[in-house]
């Protein structure tokens, strides 16, 4: 018995990409829309491990603040 395209049910699928888990130092998790094997949809949702770096550098001069930039993904 074969199926033809037409009877076949299309719907799409969401899923979420990383993080693994708490402890991980990615910032960054990807809520995707799937259809089948393509990409519909991807939205990024920011702002894991924040830690009010914005807070911190409105007290500080850029020098004073720059060597924090380059933690900022830890």
């Amino acid at each position: 018995m074969a199926i033809s395209q037409e009877n076949i049910i299309k719907k799409d699928m969401m899923i979420n990409v990383g993080p693994q888990h708490p402890s991980t130092h990615g910032v960054l998790r990807l809520v995707m829309t799937l259809e089948g094997e393509i990409i519909r949809d991807t939205k990024p949702v920011i702002g894991y491990l924040h830690r009010g770096k914005e807070k911190l550098a409105e007290s500080r001069s850029y020098f004073q603040y720059l060597p924090m930039v380059d933690r900022v993904d830890y």
